[in-house]
């Protein structure tokens, strides 16, 4: 099987060459994967071409980090109160909160870490933590799911510790957020925030 897609619009490109982008997907042993060839033609008459083979099974990071740099003005841009992000969970927006309140710069998942590869190394599974702190090097991970799917989570932290050493991580279980939520509304930031949301609204 082989689905190709060509942009045929001219670049201008070094020494007056003409480029001219495909995409392909092929299926080779079994796993399917996308082909961008750079076709280059210069006034002489020859011609060059550049392949990057890409595993399918990255497709849907791909298009994740494509919707990210879409959705953002600058590539380091932070999210902040005044954007707005999707998230997964009541509980990730009212983590966000907290940390705009505080000031602390956040990105909400920012970067899938594989985990897992297949006996050819193609990527099977990979898993993305909720938060990073860019001015903390942390990365947060909200867990308030019944216990089942917190033991698989579990899992896929212990196993990115092992294949990412440098990263840090941290885990905020369900008991660990219900106290944050209650020292948070204890101080009055959180009533304060309410009311604040009102007004807006």
């Amino acid at each position: 099987m082989s689905v190709k897609y060509s942009e045929k619009e001219p670049q201008k490109a070094r020494f007056d060459q003409k480029a001219k982008v495909s995409i392909e997907i092929t299926e080779r042993d079994g796993n399917q994967f996308i082909v961008v060839k750079e076709h280059t033609e210069a006034e002489t008459a020859s011609t060059a071409e550049q392949a990057i083979e890409i595993p399918a099974a990255l497709l849907p990071e791909l298009k994740r980090v494509v919707a990210a740099i879409e959705d953002s003005d600058e590539a380091d841009a932070e999210p902040s109160a005044g954007q707005a992000v999707n998230f997964a969970h009541k509980s990730e927006e009212e983590f966000a909160r907290i940390l705009d309140f505080y000031h602390i710069a956040w990105q909400y998942e920012p970067r899938a870490f594989e985990i897992e590869w297949d006996e050819e190394g193609n990527p099977t599974s990979s898993f993305t933590p909720d938060f990073y702190l860019p001015e903390h090097d942390q990365y947060i991970e909200i867990t308030t799911l019944k216990q089942s799917l917190v033991t698989k989570k579990n899992r896929k932290v212990r196993r990115l510790r092992e294949l990412y050493p440098e990263v840090n991580i941290k885990v905020l279980y369900a008991s660990d957020f219900r106290k944050l939520i209650e020292k948070f509304a204890a101080s009055g930031s959180w009533q304060e925030q309410e009311n604040e949301r009102e007004d807006e609204e």
